[in-house]
């Protein structure tokens, strides 16, 4: 609540307040994978630090929506949170040929592509694949189309929360990789006509001992 004072100024005293989940680590291999838009499995872990985010989720404030990528690794957090409205722009950026590979295999690989690609993420496209910039303009598409009120709730991929953070906080795609979310991890963003706040981010949910 806002004292009389502010209240006559601000353009706005309604909020929404928006909680955004990575997922929990997934089956494959370890190390710096190019995860992308493949379905891969949450690990034994994976499934455990989503079993403790729902935990801490129910002695929360109730959800007023609730929206989640279609992929399996983050569907399996959503539905134990609520219904959730799937959705395939709330995906991980497409990696095309790169996806599943470790950053290591694919330097060796594929050095100048890999490094024109560091050089210019946002529009560099690995082969078969999209741009960080195209992902940051689905993405904000996908959040200007979506009814949000209240508590809200996205369940996704870092790619995902770095874009509608920069976008929350009027920062270009091109800041993209300074936002950088664990995995199992809850980012809190308070959105008001007047800007955005971050509350939270990265934060872990600790697991039951």
């Amino acid at each position: 609540m806002f004292d009389a004072p502010t209240q006559r100024i601000i353009p706005s005293s309604r909020v929404c307040r928006v909680h955004l989940l990575r997922h929990g680590e997934v089956e494959g291999p370890r190390g710096r994978v190019c995860r992308g838009q493949s379905d891969d499995p949450l690990s034994a872990l994976g499934q455990r630090r989503s079993a403790a985010i729902a935990a801490w989720f129910r002695t929360q404030p109730a959800i007023d929506a609730l929206y989640s990528s279609d992929l399996s690794r983050c569907r399996d957090l959503a539905v134990q949170l609520g219904d959730p409205e799937l959705s395939p722009a709330l995906r991980e950026q497409h990696m095309g040929t790169w996806d599943g590979r470790t950053w290591a295999e694919l330097t060796e690989a594929d050095p100048s592509g890999t490094l024109a690609w560091w050089n210019d993420y946002v529009n560099a496209r690995p082969p078969g694949g999209e741009s960080f910039g195209e992902v940051h303009a689905r993405v904000v598409a996908w959040w200007e189309g979506a009814p949000r009120d209240g508590n809200v709730v996205v369940v996704t991929h870092i790619g995902v929360i770095r874009a509608l953070v920069c976008h929350w906080l009027g920062l270009g795609p091109d800041q993209g990789l300074r936002w950088a979310p664990g995995y199992a991890t809850h980012t809190e963003v308070l959105l008001a006509e007047a800007g955005a706040v971050v509350e939270r981010f990265g934060e872990r949910i600790d697991l039951a001992p």
